[in-house]
């Protein structure tokens, strides 16, 4: 019988196979090989550094068409097997070790966290007389089922009465409204900021370490700005009003009839009524009578029926200005130092989302009074002008401007 001829194996296939992954590799090697007769199949092992199992792997793939699922290099089980596989006694070890640090919350015995380190774990390992690298403890730690995650604010300080009952009111108003084209705003202040070269979370790309004070004192800096925005959910605009008095409702009611003067009246021009969710204390506190003055004087400067619906306590974070505008500010914020109060209002009128956001910022240098008074009509125009929800009266009611005061002006 004729022998088959020898595989030849050029330079320049030697260079492509090292370019190759591990499946295309096996299956060069196997296509080099599949003509070839014994002798000639143990060189092309002995030059490619493969072993004969390799090779009839790689024709049985070939040949009977087989793939690893979603692109991957090897089937399901293949690889070498883990060293802790091997050595059963590093995890036993690791078990007794990792249960000693583990801790849990009362409230739900489901959770539970390692309150060691990596570097601890393996010192203990060595002392156990198990030598074993710090990547053998991460993966015995991820085998456990633990992974690094960080605590969320999910859980309620306490449970408030009629909380559900007032998210499903402020729901079926967004969608009765937002059906009906009525201009819905979600209004806040967010956390005020230290103008000056003080150290800000994040980072950012720059040519070297740049240098920030090493002290946040307020002392040093060059003011402070009070944030207040307010978010458009129909048109997904923020406007952002950046304050340098305090943060009172005037100041709110003040930042709502500027941005609808100029934004939003344009966009909703048949508008009759307003309708703004927010907060239920501070500047928005739905119990303080100061804040349903200005809120009345609003309406009256506006000729809007104002439609106010609070969010229940410990509930701020479901504002849709919150996630929506707040966090996207604070992304532009993040890294860099705010060095004045106009480059605070310049990065967040830059502020963009992929879904479309558009924020306008200006600066509001007014004065804001703080410890106003009510004047001594307020409970005769409150009987007159606001009309307080049945069953959730301390969390929504209805304000209508005065007739009084368009006949006058």
């Amino acid at each position: 019988m004729k022998k088959k001829p020898p595989v030849e194996i050029s330079k320049a296939e030697m260079e492509y196979f090292t370019t190759l992954k591990e499946r295309d590799r096996r299956h060069f090697i196997a296509c080099k090989a599949a003509g070839a007769d014994g002798g000639s199949i143990r060189a092309v092992c002995k030059a490619f550094g493969c072993s004969p199992n390799t090779i009839s792997k790689g024709i049985y793939e070939l040949f009977n068409h087989i793939v690893p699922p979603d692109g991957k290099q090897r089937m399901p089980g293949d690889g070498a097997k883990r060293k802790t596989d091997k050595h059963p006694e590093w995890v036993a070890a690791f078990d007794d070790i990792v249960s000693r640090h583990m801790a849990g919350l009362p409230q739900d015995e489901s959770v539970v966290w390692l309150g060691i380190g990596v570097p601890q774990i393996r010192r203990d390992l060595l002392e156990r007389g198990h030598d074993v690298s710090g990547y053998i403890v991460r993966q015995m730690i991820v085998a456990a089922g633990l992974k690094r995650r960080s605590f969320t604010k999910s859980l309620p300080l306490r449970e408030v009465e009629d909380r559900d009952a007032q998210f499903v009111k402020i729901n079926s108003a967004k969608t009765a409204c937002m059906e009906a084209g009525i201009p819905i705003i979600s209004v806040d202040t967010k956390k005020k900021e230290m103008v000056g070269n003080f150290k800000r979370d994040g980072q950012v790309y720059c040519t070297s370490a740049p240098k920030a004070l090493d002290h946040d004192f307020e002392t040093f800096s060059e003011g402070v700005i009070v944030p207040h925005g307010i978010y458009d959910m129909a048109h997904n605009t923020g406007y952002l009003s950046i304050g340098t008095s305090h943060d009172t409702s005037e100041f709110v009611c003040g930042n709502i009839e500027r941005v609808w003067n100029r934004h939003l009246k344009p966009l909703y021009p048949d508008a009759r009524m307003l309708v703004i969710l927010c907060d239920g204390g501070g500047s928005n506190s739905s119990r303080h009578r100061i804040v349903k003055q200005d809120l009345m004087d609003l309406a009256d400067r506006t000729g809007l029926k104002i439609l106010v619906m609070h969010y229940p306590p410990y509930c701020s974070k479901f504002n849709p200005i919150e996630h929506r505008l707040f966090s996207q500010i604070t992304r532009s914020w993040s890294g860099v130092p705010l060095f004045s109060i106009a480059d605070a209002c310049r990065r967040a009128a830059n502020t963009v989302t992929k879904k479309g956001l558009k924020v306008f910022a200006e600066i509001v240098d007014k004065v804001f009074e703080t410890q106003r008074k009510v004047h001594e009509s307020f409970q005769e125009r409150l009987d007159r002008q606001v009309v307080f929800d049945d069953s959730l009266h301390n969390w929504n009611y209805l304000i209508s401007p005065s007739v009084s005061y368009h006949v006058i002006f």
